[in-house]
C-alpha cells in the first residue's frame, strides 16, 4: 500500500514517463526512425549534462565533496520513486554500482511496447549526468537494462578516480574517510518533477527544431497533442480512484506541470524560454488540461 504523498508522485513520474513516450514517439515518425533517434540521444544527452552541471554547482556552493556518492544522495534533483527496488553493490566516494529490479520508467514504457524508446533514455541519460559532474573524468557501464527483452535487472556501474583528475579537483572531491558521509546533509534542492519534464522537453524541441527546422517542431507539437489527451484521461482516472474531485488542486499535486506555468518564465524556468517552448506547453496541454477541470 502506498500513501496519498507516494501516490501523488507516483502520478508525475508517470506523467514524465508519458510525455517522453509521445513526444518521441512523434519524433521518430516525423523525423524517420534514423534521424529521430539521433535527436532523441541528443536531447537525453543535453539534458543529462544540465542535471550533471547544476548538481555540481549545487554541492560546490553547499561546500559538499563533489564526488559520487553525494552526487546521488546529497541534494536531489530527481524523483525518489517508492516504485524503485533496486540493490546498492557499492557506495563509494569514487565507485557506484546498482543493480535496479523495479523501475517505473522501465514499466511505464515496457507496457505500451516502447522498450526502444526506453532505452534511448536510459542508455543516454545517467551518462551523460555523470560526465558533466565529473568535467568528463567519470565512467559509466550500464551492461544490464529492464527495456531489454533479455535483462531482467538494471546494472549501473560509475567510476570516478582521484588518479583521473586535478589535484585540486580531488581535494574538493574525495575525503579518504575524514567525512562520515552519513552526516552530510541530505537536502532535496528540488522535488525533480517539473525541472525533469521541462528540461526533457525543451531539449526534444530544441534539437528537433535545430535538425529539423520547422518540421522538427511540429513533430514535437503532435506529441504534446496526444500527451495531453493522454494526460486528461490518466488523472481522471486516478481522481476517481482516489475519490478526490479533479480540480486545479488535484491537478497541482498530480502533474508535473503548473497550472501557471508561463506566470513564473521569469522568476523560475529561465532556463527553458527559447523556442517558445512554455507558450507551446501552455497551448497545446496546460489549456485543453484547465478547460476539463470541475
Amino acid at each position: 500500500m502506498y500513501t496519498y504523498p507516494e501516490i501523488r508522485l507516483q502520478n508525475k513520474q508517470d506523467a514524465f514517463s508519458a510525455m517522453f513516450m509521445f513526444l518521441s514517439r512523434s519524433i521518430l515518425a516525423l523525423c524517420g526512425e534514423r534521424k529521430g533517434e539521433g535527436i532523441i540521444r541528443e536531447a537525453v544527452r543535453r539534458a543529462g549534462r544540465e542535471s550533471g552541471m547544476a548538481q555540481l554547482k549545487k554541492l560546490r556552493t553547499a561546500g559538499i565533496p563533489t564526488n559520487l556518492h553525494n552526487l546521488f544522495n546529497t541534494g536531489l534533483d530527481y524523483l525518489d520513486d517508492p516504485r524503485v527496488r533496486c540493490n546498492v553493490l557499492f557506495d563509494q566516494e569514487d565507485r557506484q554500482i546498482w543493480e535496479v529490479y523495479t523501475c517505473p520508467l522501465a514499466n511505464f514504457w515496457n507496457k505500451y511496447s516502447e522498450s526502444k524508446i526506453g532505452s534511448l533514455y536510459c542508455e543516454e541519460y545517467q551518462y551523460a549526468r555523470l560526465l558533466a559532474f565529473t568535467e568528463d573524468k567519470g565512467q559509466l557501464n550500464l551492461s544490464k537494462i529492464l527495456t531489454s527483452p533479455c535483462d531482467t535487472f538494471c546494472r549501473f556501474s560509475m567510476y570516478f578516480r582521484e588518479a583521473n583528475v586535478s589535484s585540486e579537483r580531488g581535494a574538493e572531491s574525495f575525503t579518504h574517510g575524514e567525512v562520515d558521509l552519513a552526516q552530510l546533509p541530505n537536502t532535496n534542492f528540488d522535488d525533480g518533477a517539473t525541472g525533469m519534464t521541462l528540461s526533457i522537453y525543451f531539449h526534444l524541441l530544441e534539437v528537433a527544431t535545430e535538425r529539423e527546422g520547422p518540421e522538427g517542431t511540429c513533430a514535437v507539437a503532435e506529441g504534446l497533442k496526444k500527451w495531453a489527451v493522454q494526460a486528461i484521461e490518466a488523472m481522471q482516472s486516478q481522481a476517481a480512484r482516489t475519490l478526490k474531485l479533479f480540480n486545479a488542486d488535484f491537478v497541482e499535486l498530480n502533474f508535473p506541470l503548473p497550472l501557471n506555468l508561463t506566470a513564473n518564465i521569469e522568476t523560475k524556468f529561465t532556463a527553458w524560454t527559447g523556442y517558445e517552448a512554455l507558450e507551446l506547453l501552455e497551448k497545446l496541454v496546460l489549456q485543453p488540461l484547465k478547460a476539463v477541470l470541475l
